[in-house]
């Protein structure tokens, strides 16, 4: 696994990222493509539900953002989902075949409502509480710029909790982020328009089960919060500061 670390502390326009595509596709050798699809075929077998392999875009200049020398463009291959879906039982074989880190972008969210509270989620499959957010996939939108990322963020906070685009009051890009898995997660403010209890009653409006119920943290504690949580959630106070 990786060591989760900041990419970016400062704040930006997620609209104004620049984004530049490439043709460039993840690959394995040989020898460790035949462990993913062994790892695969065990998780289709143990599977409730189909499981999706469809395209993530990746960040192709991690190195860049993180210093700084990225001038704001972000450059984006693409990767199937298979491999990060196999990766946390086969990272020790990713080592040891010296393979790329996976990179997959994905957008997360602190949304914070009228009255001084945030929203997480418990999910359905393991009761785990976490951010809003999901994996920027290709399969479901077309990236061609920032806006188009942003319009990522917009889409999981209305899928996960059914909070609608006008909802939203504003939105401001806090930092990015490195998780244990390599991935790369835009981490967005997101000011809504709603009360605590407006927002629990557009739970309802969720367009899919991934998250069984809503959980609020109140703004004074939620340092506190993201520091118990793991992975690269307890990095997201460093970030708190740029939502001034």
């Amino acid at each position: 696994m990786f060591i989760p670390r900041i990419l970016s502390n400062a704040s930006f326009s997620i609209a104004n990222i620049g984004v530049q595509i490439c043709g460039d596709e993840w690959t394995a050798t040989p020898e460790y493509d035949a462990l993913v699809d062994t790892e695969w075929k065990k998780m289709l077998i143990g599977a409730k539900h189909p499981i999706w392999d469809g395209t993530y875009y990746r960040v192709l200049n991690v190195a860049e953002m993180e210093t700084g020398a990225a001038a704001g463009i972000m450059q984006l291959g693409i990767i199937r989902y298979r491999y990060i879906a196999t990766f946390p039982a086969l990272h020790a074989e990713h080592s040891r075949c010296h393979l790329d880190p996976l990179y997959h972008l994905s957008t997360i969210a602190l949304i914070r409502t009228l009255d001084g509270h945030y929203l997480f989620g418990k999910r359905a499959r393991n009761g785990q509480v976490d951010c809003i957010g999901g994996g920027v996939q290709r399969d479901e939108m077309v990236v061609s710029c920032g806006a188009d990322i942003e319009r990522n963020l917009y889409k999981e906070m209305n899928e996960e909790i059914g909070i609608g685009n006008g909802d939203v009051v504003a939105i401001l890009g806090i930092g990015v982020l490195l998780s244990g898995t390599s991935n790369v997660l835009i981490v967005g403010h997101v000011r809504i328009g709603l009360s605590k209890a407006d927002a629990a009653s557009r739970f309802d409006r969720r367009t899919e089960n991934e998250m069984a119920e809503l959980v609020f943290v109140p703004a004074d504690g939620l340092r506190a919060f993201l520091q118990s949580m793991d992975d690269y959630r307890n990095l997201i106070p460093n970030l708190l500061e740029n939502c001034v």
